[in-house]
């Protein structure tokens, strides 16, 4: 099965190769960027995309985001109940296995969002381990299905150092376009 396409036409996108993460897909800027954190810190996620979109907003998971949760919010930050017009917000999941919070507040930002929203996930390989490759594939099928489902892409970023084969060619199954890079 390969995911829809969607974005003003643009498909579903995973990046994948040692230390791989999804800014390497360079795809075409979207009006709404929502991104998914597992190795990256929110406030750098944002500062590396703030300028362009019009709304963004961002989802730490794991370790990090215990740091973005305890700092202050940012004057433009959008209160979680305005999704529709949030700027520079942050959303904090401290359980990187926690895949069922994740997609629910993925869900709530691109169904609230109108114009053309590009999903970034920096990299899938940080659910590996603390999920099973079961579960990973699930929650990405989840989301590209979310993402299609309401005019989304998704750009996802896959380290495939120190991983089988097959995981990557698990994943690519849910995505109209694989970049090895």
């Amino acid at each position: 099965m390969r995911g829809g396409g969607s974005a003003g036409g643009s498909t579903h996108v995973l990046v994948t190769g040692a230390d791989a993460v999804a800014t390497d897909a360079d795809v075409p800027p979207a009006s709404n960027v929502l991104g998914i954190t597992y190795e990256t810190a929110a406030e750098t996620w944002l500062g590396e995309v703030q300028s362009g979109p019009e709304r963004t907003a961002v989802v730490s998971v794991g370790e990090h985001s215990r740091a973005a949760a305890a700092a202050p919010a940012e004057p433009t930050a959008a209160a979680s109940e305005d999704l529709a017009v949030a700027t520079a917000a942050v959303e904090t999941v401290p359980e990187v296995a926690d895949v069922a919070s994740v997609g629910v507040l993925v869900n709530d930002y691109v169904s609230a969002w109108d114009d053309e929203t590009t999903v970034y996930v920096d990299d899938f390989s940080a659910l590996l381990d603390p999920t099973s490759t079961e579960t990973a594939f699930r929650f990405a099928h989840a989301l590209t299905s979310c993402a299609a489902a309401n005019d989304a892409r998704v750009v996802a970023g896959l380290d495939t150092a120190d991983r089988p084969s097959y995981v990557a060619a698990t994943f690519a199954e849910l995505f109209d376009d694989v970049r090895e890079v």
